[in-house]
C-alpha cells in the first residue's frame, strides 16, 4: 500500500510525498485503516483533510476506522463527515467500461482488421509500404487493445483510424486478409468481415467520444498542480457527453449512454435527503447509499472565477435538475457556512486566546477563577471580533465579503493558488480553509506509479531487499526527485552545517543508487554503503544526517529511516505537528 501525502505550505506551494510503502498484512478494512492511522502516528500527523482512495469496500472500511479514531481524538473537520474522497479517475472507468460492454460490429470489423495486420512482419511491412503509397503522415502503431483498459481501446481505434485509407487498399496487396476476416470464427460463427466507409465512421465517432473521457482522465490525474477545483467542472464534462451519447439517434449509441448514466448515478448524480439518519436505520446492502462529497462543491466556491455564482447554480441545476439542484444548492451553502464557523472557532481555540494580550489589565486578584473568567470573556471577544469589527460595513464576515465581491476573469493562465496567497491577508480564515480545501487530490492515479517504482528496485538482482529498504528506496526516490527548495536566506546555519560535513559524496552515490538501474552502479553502491556504516559511527555525522532529513519529520520517524541514534529518548524533543491539514492518497495493489 502507498501512502501519499498532498499538502500546501505558507507559500502556497502544493507538495505531494510519498510517505509510506509497505505491505498490509491482513485483507480486512479494519487492517488498512489500522495501518494507516500508523503511518500517521509515526510522522505526526494529527491533521488530516480527506483521505482518496479507489472504490474497493475494503478502502470504504478502512476510512470508517481512520474516521471513528480520529473522532475520538477530536482532529477531525465536521466529525470526518467528509473524509472519504473517492478516485475521480477510477469512477470515470467505471463509467466507460460499463458503456464499452457492448460494442458495435463496426468496431469488432476494425478491431479485426488491426489484428491481422498485426499478426506477423511480413504484414506489418506490407502495411507500411501502402501508407507510403497513400502518403499517410502518420506516426501512430497499430496496437490491440485489453478488455481491462479502455483507453487500449481509444488508442486503438485513433491509430486506426489515421490508416484508413491503407486499409481500403491492403485487400489488393494481400487476399488473405479478405479471406480471413470472412472465414468463420468457429463453427457456426461468422466471422466480423471486412470494415467499410459506414464502419469507420463509427469507429471516428467511438474514438472522438472515448477521447474526451481520456483527456478528462489526464486532467484529474495531474499531480503537480490543484485539482479540487476543477472536479466538479470535470464531473458536468461527463454528464454533458453522457447526455449527448443518450440523445443520438443510433440505438446503440442510446445503449452505450444509457449504461453509463446508470454507473454515472451511482456515485455522481443522485442525491439522498437525510442519509446519516437512513444509514443508521439501514441494513445489509441498503448502506451503500451516499452521496458527492460536498467538499467539491466547495472547492469550486473557492475558486474566485465562480464562487456562488450563477454558473455554479446553473451547472448544478443541470447536473441534478432543477428540483433536486435546489436541494443540494441548499446543502452546499450549509456546509460552506459550518465549515467557515468551524475554522473561525478553530482559529480562537483558548491555548491561542490565552497567550494572546489583552487591553485590559492582568488581574492580580482572584487566582485562578480570574484567569478562567478572564479567558472566557476574551475568547467570546476573538469569536465576535469578525462581526463587531465589521458592524460599519453591514456586519458581514469574511465569507460574506468575498461572496459579495466580484468574480475574477476566467482565463487559462489564472493561478488559484497565487490569487489566494495575495489575498491572505484580507481573508486569514477563508484562506485557511481554501489551503486546506484546495490541497485535496482528486485521484490517486499518481500514486499508483509507487508500485512501478517498487518492481523496478525489487528486481532479479535484489530480490532479497528487505521491506524496510524497499520502502526507503521508493520513498527516498520521490523526495529527491521532486525536492522541496530551500531558502537560502532563512537556512544560513543549516547550508553552513551542510558545507562542513564531508558526506555529499556518500550522498551523490546513495542518488545514482536509486535512480539510476544499473548492475555497476548497484555494485558500487555496495561499497559506499559499507563506507557509509563505517562512518555512521561517529555522533557529529549521524546528527547531520539526522539534520538532512525533512524538517517536519518526527525524530522517531527519522530514526526509523536510519539507525538508533546513541541519544537517550528523554534526549529527543517531541514531534512537531503539521500548520496545515494533510491529505492523503492510498492505493492497494495486488500482485
Amino acid at each position: 500500500m502507498t501512502v501519499t501525502a498532498h499538502f500546501i505550505d505558507n507559500d502556497w506551494c502544493l507538495h505531494k510525498k510519498i510517505i509510506s510503502f509497505f505491505k498490509v498484512k491482513g485483507k480486512r478494512g479494519d487492517d488498512i485503516g489500522k495501518h494507516l492511522h500508523k503511518v500517521l502516528l509515526e510522522w505526526g500527523l494529527e491533521k488530516v483533510m480527506t483521505v482518496t482512495v479507489d472504490n474497493a469496500s475494503a478502502n470504504d472500511s478502512g476510512v470508517s476506522y481512520l474516521r471513528r479514531q480520529m473522532n475520538s481524538l477530536k482532529t477531525s473537520i465536521a466529525d470526518g463527515k467528509y473524509l472519504h474522497m473517492r478516485c475521480a479517475a477510477h469512477i470515470v472507468n467505471f463509467i466507460v467500461q460499463d458503456g464499452l460492454k457492448e460494442v458495435d460490429q463496426s468496431i469488432k470489423r476494425v478491431w479485426a482488421a488491426v489484428k491481422f495486420v498485426s499478426g506477423g512482419t511480413s504484414r506489418i511491412a506490407k502495411f507500411k509500404e501502402i501508407a507510403e503509397w497513400e502518403k499517410v503522415d502518420s506516426k501512430a502503431f497499430l496496437n490491440l487493445d485489453v478488455c481491462t483498459r479502455w483507453n487500449s481501446t481509444y488508442d486503438m481505434l485513433k491509430a486506426a483510424c489515421a490508416y484508413e485509407r491503407v486499409f481500403a487498399r491492403y485487400p489488393d496487396e494481400d487476399p488473405y486478409y479478405t479471406i480471413e476476416l470472412l472465414s468463420d470464427i468457429k463453427p457456426g460463427v461468422p466471422g466480423p468481415g471486412v470494415p467499410d466507409e459506414l464502419d469507420w465512421e463509427n469507429a471516428r465517432k467511438l474514438a472522438d467520444f472515448l477521447g474526451h473521457f481520456a483527456e478528462i482522465t489526464k486532467r484529474v490525474s495531474a499531480s503537480l498542480s490543484a485539482t479540487a477545483h476543477t472536479y466538479f467542472h470535470e464531473i458536468g464534462e461527463v454528464n454533458e457527453l453522457i447526455n449527448e451519447w443518450m440523445s443520438s439517434s443510433d440505438f446503440l449509441q442510446q445503449e452505450m449512454g444509457r449504461r453509463m448514466k446508470d454507473k454515472y448515478d451511482k456515485y455522481w448524480g443522485q442525491w439522498h435527503e437525510n442519509l446519516e439518519l437512513q444509514n443508521e436505520t439501514a441494513k445489509g446492502k441498503e448502506k451503500v447509499k451516499e452521496n458527492m462529497n460536498l467538499l467539491i462543491f466547495v472547492a469550486v466556491v473557492l475558486d474566485p472565477r465562480y464562487k456562488l455564482s450563477q454558473y455554479t447554480e446553473i451547472a448544478i441545476d443541470e447536473m441534478y435538475g432543477d428540483g433536486v439542484g435546489q436541494k443540494v444548492w441548499v446543502a452546499i451553502t450549509k456546509c460552506l457556512h459550518k465549515l467557515f464557523e468551524e475554522y473561525r472557532n478553530n482559529r480562537s481555540s483558548p491555548s491561542e486566546v490565552s497567550s494572546q494580550p489583552s487591553d485590559s489589565p492582568p488581574s492580580k486578584q482572584g487566582g485562578e477563577r480570574a484567569r478562567k473568567l478572564k479567558t472566557r470573556i476574551v475568547k467570546k471577544m476573538k469569536l465576535n471580533s469578525g462581526t463587531a469589527s465589521s458592524c460599519s460595513r453591514g456586519s458581514r464576515t469574511e465569507l460574506d465579503r468575498y461572496l459579495a465581491e466580484e468574480c475574477e476573469e476566467d482565463c487559462k493562465k489564472f493561478d488559484i493558488l497565487t490569487w489566494w496567497k495575495g489575498q491572505s491577508t484580507r481573508f486569514p480564515i477563508l484562506s485557511s480553509l481554501a489551503r486546506d480545501v484546495l490541497a485535496i487530490p482528486i485521484s490517486t492515479v499518481a500514486s499508483e506509479s509507487a508500485f512501478s517504482t517498487g518492481g523496478r528496485i525489487l528486481d532479479d538482482f535484489r530480490s532479497s531487499l528487505t521491506p524496510f529498504m524497499v520502502e526507503a528506496l521508493v520513498c527516498t526516490q520521490d523526495w529527491l526527485r521532486r525536492g522541496t527548495p530551500i531558502n537560502v536566506v532563512e537556512n544560513i546555519e543549516e547550508l553552513t552545517k551542510l558545507e562542513e560535513g564531508n558526506y555529499l559524496l556518500y550522498y551523490l552515490l546513495y542518488y545514482l543508487f536509486v535512480v539510476f538501474n544499473n548492475e555497476k552502479l548497484f555494485n558500487i553502491s555496495i561499497v559506499c554503503c559499507f563506507c557509509f556504516q563505517i562512518l555512521f559511527r561517529n555522533s557529529r555525522t549521524k546528527q547531520l544526517l539526522m539534520h538532512m532529513l525533512p524538517s517536519h519529520k518526527s525524530k522517531a520517524a527519522k530514526r526509523r529511516w536510519l539507525h538508533p541514534p546513541t541519544l537517550a529518548p528523554s534526549q529527543a524533543s517531541p514531534p512537531r505537528k503539521a500548520k496545515t491539514r494533510t491529505h492523503l492518497k492510498i492505493n492497494d495493489h495486488v500482485s
